[in-house]
């Protein structure tokens, strides 16, 4: 899951959100952002752990030199929208099966 980079791009709620929707299962339909990582918190979705992730991937990106575009990083089988040096969304289908490092210990 880690990525070493030196560099770290910004991961916004937004995409924290849609990474937890699409890839560790969250419902939150209708919801806002800041509502939506309320209900992953009490669903056991380790937010910060998410964000510093993407936070991480997006460092990648920006250490290659983009700054805005669609990546797809095949090891996590996901796709980042970048825009303005930042991680501003999830562009994957939704999995059928969640992710579960990303999940808090019972």
């Amino acid at each position: 899951m880690s990525h070493v980079s030196s560099h770290r791009a910004h991961a916004t709620d937004h995409s924290v959100r849609r990474y937890a929707e699409r890839l560790l299962g969250l419902d939150a339909e209708g919801l806002d952002d800041p509502a939506a990582l309320a209900r992953a918190h009490a669903q056991g979705i380790d937010c910060e752990a998410v964000r510093r992730h993407l936070a991480s991937l997006g460092g990648v990106i920006l250490a290659a030199g983009m700054r805005s575009g669609v990546v797809v990083v095949p090891a996590d089988r996901i796709s980042l929208r970048v825009k303005d040096g930042r991680v501003v969304t999830i562009v994957t289908a939704p999995v059928r099966r969640p992710t579960r490092h990303l999940r808090r210990a019972a």
